[in-house]
């Protein structure tokens, strides 16, 4: 059971989260930063996601948000699917500045519900 959450946020509520953060789904694998998140459509997922937080966790995730703290949000609920929001920095410009990507957590995730062949030689 999550220290965070009250149950387990449903693939469809990530989905829609992903969607009006401006990424095509958990598939998207594009390099971004804190700066390129569409903010301006938070009040569409938020009340949704919030009731899944812990009332505690909730007053701490949900009081001021910003871009970090979606960031935050998008790590606490990606595990539940299979998938992680990994982090690089990045030098463009001489200003260094952390990127971010979704990755599957596990190979397997990939490879799920197809058929593999292994062929020794």
């Amino acid at each position: 059971m999550s220290k965070l959450f009250r149950q387990e946020p449903p693939m469809d509520l990530l989905s829609l989260l992903l969607k009006e953060l401006g990424f095509t789904g958990v598939t998207d694998t594009k390099l971004f930063s804190t700066g390129e998140l569409k903010t301006d459509t938070l009040d569409t997922w938020i009340p949704l996601l919030e009731p899944y937080y812990l009332p505690c966790k909730a007053k701490r995730y949900f009081d001021v948000l910003d871009s970090r703290r979606i960031i935050t949000i998008l790590r606490h609920v990606l595990p539940f699917h299979g998938f992680k929001l990994q982090s690089y920095e990045r030098h463009h410009l001489g200003k260094k500045r952390t990127v971010y990507q979704i990755h599957p957590a596990t190979p397997r995730i990939v490879a799920q519900g197809e058929d593999i062949c292994v062929m020794f030689l």
